[in-house]
């Protein structure tokens, strides 16, 4: 691989890796190892293909990003359709990472939170030139601090929950592995990053979204391994994330600490890539005649604020807007355009979106 496809598949990886994947094993506790890994290899593949579906639909239309691509596609209906589910859930993103980034560091200033509020402003403002050997690092820096915690939970005697629980339990979890692969905003950014080569773009999104469902696969599986269903069951009770569950057992104080480093690295990363997603389909709305300055507000300034404000209301609907509106942006539109454009595999892409309205449907049931 070269220079510019590393950093493609790093930021393809960083992109859909959130401090959300701390969450998976305590949303999936009560469903037991083999049900919850069918569900997530079963939503990894589904993911990769829509992703694969919209990057060809980017190679063959030169749509700037997904707004004029699905207006291309799907006509003024499909477009609004989109544009309303896309600004959506990302501004939900947006302010729920600067809400995560709020709650790891409580205790530092306010002062020290404005400092990397800029630094993150300067970042988008120059774009991927400087975002992308800075991503590499970031990457980096959350895939130790993930290794250091999954061993630390390996250290955890115990038997894995491999059987099948309550699989009632999963249709409330399905949105919550859906948004653990969600790349696809960026889709358009990274077609133009590789020159739209069809080759060197479908390599980056298969290793980039390898990553994800390796990291859901291995925190599920020692944190099983690790904890009873009913303690998983009691963190999803009080909304803790596995490490901090784990924290409360003896001589296991350090998985905290790697937890939060890793939320910090994971957050930061999804953190730059949503806001340069969500830059580049503004512009792409009002055809580039949107100033740097505007986009930096509308992404990074003013879901900073709404965080320090009242980020709760947010916080909630995130699961809710998750389940909905990734699944119609990453999963449904896409098929849709496909099944429309006549191309091969109908069939299979049928099958695929009545998997992804059972998700919808589950999620607002």
């Amino acid at each position: 691989m070269d220079k510019k496809l590393i950093q493609i598949v790093l930021f393809i990886a960083g992109n859909a890796i959130g401090a959300g994947v701390l969450g998976l094993p305590v949303a999936l506790g009560g469903v037991g190892f083999l049900p919850s890994f069918l569900a997530i290899f079963i939503l990894y593949v589904a993911m990769l293909y829509t992703g694969q579906i919209l990057a060809d639909f980017v190679i063959e239309t030169r749509s700037f990003d997904l707004p004029s691509l699905f207006r291309k596609t799907l006509g003024k209906p499909g477009m609004i359709i989109f544009a309303i589910a896309y600004f959506t859930l990302f501004f939900c993103l947006l302010v729920a990472y600067w809400t995560g980034l709020g709650s790891i560091f409580s205790g530092i200033s306010f002062p020290c939170r404005g400092a990397l509020l800029l630094f993150v402003a300067v970042l988008l403002f120059h774009g991927f030139r400087s975002i992308g050997p800075l991503n590499v690092l970031l990457t980096g820096g959350f895939m130790v601090a993930f290794g250091a915690l999954i061993f630390s939970i390996f250290q955890v005697k115990g038997e894995a929950f491999a059987g099948i629980g309550d699989l009632g339990i999963l249709n409330h979890s399905l949105a919550v592995i859906l948004c653990s692969y969600g790349f696809h905003g960026a889709v358009p950014f990274i077609c133009r990053q590789l020159d739209f080569d069809r080759k060197s773009i479908g390599k980056a999104i298969i290793w980039g979204t390898f990553f994800p469902f390796l990291f859901n696969v291995a925190i599920l599986w020692v944190s099983f391994r690790a904890l009873r269903p009913e303690e998983l069951s009691w963190g999803l009770a009080q909304g803790l994330p596995v490490f901090a569950i784990l924290s409360q057992k003896e001589g296991m104080q350090l998985c905290e600490l790697w937890g939060q480093i890793f939320s910090f690295f994971a957050i930061i990363t999804s953190l730059i890539g949503v806001s340069l997603s969500v830059g580049n389909a503004l512009q792409d709305c009002f055809s580039g005649k949107v100033m740097k300055l505007p986009i930096l507000g509308i992404t990074v300034f003013l879901p900073f604020a709404i965080s320090a404000y009242n980020p709760s209301i947010f916080i909630r609907t995130l699961e809710f807007a998750g389940g909905i509106f990734l699944n119609i942006i990453a999963g449904i539109l896409p098929l849709i355009a496909k099944i429309r454009a006549k191309k091969n595999n109908l069939f299979r892409d049928i099958a695929l979106l009545i998997v992804f309205f059972y998700i919808l449907v589950a999620t607002v049931l």
